[in-house]
């Protein structure tokens, strides 16, 4: 995931995209300093599954800072916001979505055994264990 963020950011330095080269600058020092709180340099590599997690900690920030420029009418930078969600969405993994997302919840109640709401945790455990980075809980 490194190499590709950096492969990335180089290219779009080379081609002089301003607002490319911003996000994925961002988006590098979010990754070290997650590599940093992890006990690694700033050098350090994570594993895939904690590049996404940081990947979508970028993403929920911005959907949220989203929604508050459009209550407060903003529309532009809201848009600007949107334009970085597309961007960071790019190094995320296809979520599981609509039909797929409801066979993969059957599954994982059947697996479970679950009754109630009571049971929820348990499916959710295997939910992650199944889909892993692909399931948002």
């Amino acid at each position: 995931m490194l190499d590709r963020l950096l492969a990335d950011l180089k290219a779009a330095m080379l081609a002089k995209n301003g607002a490319l080269t911003g996000v994925l600058r961002m988006a590098l020092t979010a990754y070290r300093n997650e590599a940093v709180a992890k006990g690694l340099s700033p050098q350090g590599i994570l594993s895939d599954d904690e590049a996404i997690v940081v990947f979508k900690r970028l993403v929920k920030s911005r959907e949220d800072s989203v929604e508050q420029f459009t209550k407060v009418g903003q529309l532009e930078r809201a848009a600007t916001e949107q334009a970085e969600i597309g961007i960071l969405k790019a190094y995320l993994p296809a979520m599981l979505e609509g039909v797929q997302l409801e066979a993969a919840v059957k599954a994982a109640i059947t697996q479970t055994g679950a009754q109630s709401k009571k049971d929820m945790g348990q499916v959710m455990k295997a939910l992650q264990a199944a889909h892993g980075t692909s399931y948002d809980g």
